[in-house]
């Protein structure tokens, strides 16, 4: 005697197939590339490397001095010009070049002053002899009329009138290089060591 299953039902064999184990993949896992940040990275590093090529590159031209800047413009080179120096030297002439490292002074002139003290019964008068000089002139080195300056050995500059003294006395001793004094005297009168400053009693 059979017994059937209930309902005439006969169980279905498990037909689900399993899944395979999937695999990675053979080249790995890829790797997500931000080209916005390598791309900023590469822009700024190309502004850095410029600035400093256009950085050097300016101070190799302020270092040369082959430039015309703002100052040299202001020498007017129909005038004269009167160059003071640190120690207290000044020297007049045509200035050619002025640049950061130097200063190129031609037709040089300079002002020498003798002191002579003549001696009184009262007052003892002090003269001073102001002399024109030619470098070049009168030096036992001879030196040519020339001048190259160094930039921090002046203190300033200026440009003279042809109206004034220097520039006159200039004038007169290139028209005439046999004068080679030009001459004037100062005095200045100074009490006596032994006057007395004492008022004089009644």
């Amino acid at each position: 005697m059979e017994f059937t299953p209930r309902g005439g039902r006969t169980a279905a064999p498990d037909t689900q197939t399993t899944q395979a184990p999937s695999h990675p993949h053979p080249g790995g896992r890829r790797k997500h590339i931000d080209w916005v940040a390598k791309t900023v990275r590469f822009e700024l590093f190309i502004v850095i490397v410029g600035s400093a090529l256009l950085l050097s590159a300016v101070s190799l031209w302020l270092a040369t001095g082959n430039y015309k800047n703002a100052e040299s413009e202001q020498v007017n080179t129909k005038e004269d010009q009167a160059v003071f120096l640190t120690n207290s030297q000044v020297y007049f002439g045509k200035v050619t070049d002025l640049n950061s490292k130097f200063v190129v002074l031609n037709d040089v002139f300079y002002i020498e002053n003798q002191q002579n003290t003549a001696s009184q019964s009262k007052d003892t008068t002090n003269n001073t002899n102001y002399t024109l000089r030619k470098l070049g002139a009168t030096e036992l080195h001879a030196p040519e009329n020339r001048m190259v300056i160094n930039r921090d050995q002046v203190t300033f500059w200026e440009n003279l009138k042809d109206s004034g003294q220097v520039v006159t006395k200039i004038k007169e001793y290139n028209k005439n290089p046999s004068a080679a004094n030009q001459q004037s005297s100062s005095p200045s009168p100074t009490p006596s060591a032994s006057q007395s400053t004492t008022p004089n009693k009644p």
